[in-house]
């Protein structure tokens, strides 16, 4: 009887359609008959079911200029995720200017092939600082690109499992792609780039804030991967602070103790707020206690270059491992290290280059508990961490250029990081997915030559 409940749960699972040439008055259920936007399939999606995204530009709705593209609210189950993916050979653009381009609540989730592409082009830095003096915010200045949201959801209703893969999220006035009291998240293979300019709540390219713990399973709960991550910055003051904060490639933010209050580093909870500042919660409201995040998070293979703040940080974060990524020229806004733990724990850094802009450095150590640091190459000695086998040295990549898409970040023939990292927390494939090791040890840095 179970085996038939369940054969039964999987068939009738449907294929959603969705085109920029479709009508919400028809069925959507094949191309012929889509639907023109994506909120109609969010509303009728269940476990299970797959909504094929065709071409098209899909826009903020007109009569909710400050809505969302896309709200994903429902969620599917562990055995029937919701996927939602561009069609074969379809390249569809959202393009927000509420607060944010998709917005998941839900969870059991795929997000596959989509671009979203903020109004940055048509925005100015002092338009922004003017706006940032209001004391209402307007969604134009902080729509984040894609947003895993838990703030408004119960304590055991916060979103988890949701995978986002094979996107382009670009040009965003606020952060790229955020989720806030989220678990269970992978990022891969994704390019994130010129995001969080002009938002007045410190922004990043990919950031995690406040992970709420869903269960206490083993193994990674967040993964970071194979993604290339460039020129994301904050031109507009935080809020909270009134000076330039964040703006980095990756940043894992606050993982131990109260998301707000308590920083003294203004890279710290810098929140990639959708909607409210901070300001405007009421001290009043009791807030339930944010369940101690027990789960590990990787970072791996991923180029983050040119950003304003880190190529990579953590902030009051535990149980990372930060393992063959390549990091290049970032903290030009704010000054940041180029990967940079700061009061965090049981940090694991092996494998990586790392390599600071004229001036800067390669990492900082304030407050930091337990971080294992070795097989790293970088052209500047630093004696903040220092590894046994690591190497100071020219990288010798191939092609340096600030469009990752169009740059080649791997190692030319004779770069001492071919052949020297280390076999401990091992990868299976570099960023292109080329096994591992390609000779007689592994590469550093995110490609295997």
């Amino acid at each position: 009887m179970l085996f038939l409940a369940a054969t039964a749960s999987t068939s009738t699972a449907r294929t959603w359609h969705v085109s920029g040439t479709g009508d919400d008055a028809h069925s959507g259920t094949t191309a012929a008959t889509a639907f023109r936007t994506l909120q109609k399939a969010a509303g009728l999606i269940e476990p299970g079911d797959t909504v094929l995204i065709g071409n098209g530009v899909y826009q903020t709705p007109a009569k909710s200029p400050d809505g969302n593209v896309l709200t994903i609210d429902r969620s599917g189950r562990t055995d029937a995720w919701i996927v939602w993916k561009a069609a074969p050979g379809a390249h569809p653009e959202l393009r927000p200017t509420g607060w944010a381009g998709i917005a998941v609540t839900g969870s059991y989730h795929i997000i596959d092939g989509l671009s979203v592409i903020g109004a940055n082009d048509s925005l100015n830095l002092p338009d922004a600082l003017a706006d940032a003096r209001k004391l209402k915010p307007s969604a134009r200045f902080n729509n984040n690109g894609i947003l895993i949201d838990g703030r408004l959801r119960g304590p055991n209703e916060k979103p988890h499992h949701v995978i986002i893969r094979h996107c382009s999220v670009s040009k965003l006035p606020g952060g790229g792609i955020v989720a806030l009291q989220a678990d269970y998240l992978t990022v891969e293979d994704c390019h994130v780039f010129e995001n969080a300019w002009y938002m007045r709540y410190a922004g990043s390219g990919i950031s995690t804030l406040g992970n709420w713990r869903f269960d206490d399973a083993r193994g990674y709960h967040i993964v970071i991967q194979r993604n290339l991550v460039w020129n994301n910055k904050t031109l507009v003051p935080w809020e909270r602070t009134s000076k330039l904060s964040d703006g980095n490639g990756i940043i894992l933010d606050v993982t131990e103790g109260e998301e707000e209050g308590g920083a003294t580093n203004p890279a710290a909870d810098g929140a990639t707020s959708a909607k409210k500042p901070s300001a405007t919660k009421s001290a009043k409201t009791p807030k339930p206690p944010r369940p101690a995040w027990t789960g590990r998070a990787l970072i791996a293979n991923n180029i983050s270059a040119y950003n304003g703040g880190s190529g990579i940080h953590t902030f009051r974060t535990k149980h990372v491992d930060i393992i063959n990524n390549t990091t290049y020229w970032n903290g030009s806004v704010v000054g940041y290290q180029e990967l940079f733990p700061n009061r965090s724990e049981d940090i694991v850094i092996f494998n990586n280059i790392i390599v600071p802009r004229p001036g800067g450095k390669v990492t900082s150590n304030s407050h930091n508990t337990t971080i294992r640091w070795d097989y790293n190459l970088y052209p500047v000695a630093q004696t903040v961490f220092k590894g046994a086998h690591d190497l100071v040295a020219d990288p010798r990549f191939i092609d340096v250029q600030p469009d990752l898409r169009h740059g080649d970040f791997r190692l030319a023939a004779g770069s001492p990081g071919r052949d020297s990292g280390t076999d401990e927390l091992a990868l299976p494939a570099d960023l292109l997915g080329r096994p591992r090791p390609g000779g007689s040890a592994r590469d550093r840095g995110a490609y295997e030559q």
